[in-house]
């Protein structure tokens, strides 16, 4: 890093204790073997998104977290043994901060579709609004991310900029936090009361746990007020939450989700084709048709 850059911005990444901090040329490695794994996924990722079989629209947040993970790993990289200025310490900290949200959306959908398979209809409202609620909590905490890297830069020269980063950045975290903890809860009150399948239910919480374990040590990283703290050193940083963001990706890649967790028709649009069924049985028209 340039003696310019770092006297213009050290203090206040300090302030704002992003993740994953200043990269130094420990990082090489990790970023190189990390590249390399995530590259490997993409004819995967691909394959599961163009073909009949296993394409799903659930495999586009993946797709956009790798999307962010390969260029952060690789301006990481460059970082690690070249002088750098503040756009691109600015750029590879907004990917590292955001990539991460995309990879908690499919779990609320994919536990949706283990509900509706595992109870006839008409489905639970509940399962139906708790999901449009975490959904829409997690589209806040994308856009308070968003917010708050869109004012990263002004926060070198203005202190009140300053304090906005330093407040929606752990805001989005928590929002996080709450959303995963959330679809815990939902998965283990949904086995129980449905039954649903064994083998879903554990896969979803292979993802889950890995997600659970990221969004606890951002937190714990954001309000770790000691440099020296073990929460905010970089190993802390590759194992807590590349490594298991990593974990969590590839899962949804290790299965066909169309055929694990097909998608159900509407309630309504079954109930019309059962009165379509007994229409044509009487030799009568459906009642759409009338």
């Amino acid at each position: 890093m340039s003696d310019s850059t770092a006297a213009a911005g050290y203090d206040t990444i300090t302030s704002i204790n992003f993740t994953g901090g200043f990269p130094s040329s420990k990082d090489l490695a990790a970023s190189i073997v990390f590249l390399v794994a995530f590259v490997a996924t993409l004819p995967v990722l691909v394959w599961r998104l163009v073909s009949p079989a296993h394409r799903t629209v659930i495999l586009i947040r993946p797709g956009v977290f790798v999307a962010c993970r390969i260029p952060m790993l690789i301006i990481r990289a460059i970082m690690s043994k070249t002088d750098y200025g503040l756009g691109l310490l600015i750029a590879e900290l907004v990917l590292v901060g955001i990539g991460y949200l995309f990879l908690i959306e499919p779990i609320t959908a994919l536990w949706q579709r283990l509900v509706d398979a595992s109870s006839p209809p008409p489905h639970p409202r509940w399962v139906r609004l708790l999901g449009k609620l975490l959904t829409l909590t997690l589209l806040v905490a994308i856009a308070t991310m968003i917010a708050s890297s869109s004012i990263v830069s002004g926060a070198f020269d203005s202190e009140s900029m300053l304090n906005t980063v330093v407040a929606l950045r752990p805001a989005s975290y928590i929002l996080s936090l709450a959303v995963v903890v959330l679809q815990a809860l939902a998965i283990a009150r949904t086995y129980f009361h449905f039954g649903t399948s064994n083998r879903k239910t554990a896969y979803l919480l292979v993802p889950l746990i890995c997600l659970i374990i990221v969004a606890i040590y951002r937190v714990a990283q954001t309000y770790a007020s000691d440099p020296s703290s073990p929460i905010r050193s970089l190993s802390a940083f590759w194992i807590m939450q590349i490594t298991f963001e990593f974990l969590a990706y590839v899962s949804y890649l290790a299965i066909s989700i169309p055929a694990w967790f097909p998608k159900k028709p509407k309630d309504e649009d079954m109930e019309l084709d059962v009165e379509g069924q007994q229409a044509r049985l009487r030799g009568t028209p459906k009642p759409s048709d009338a």
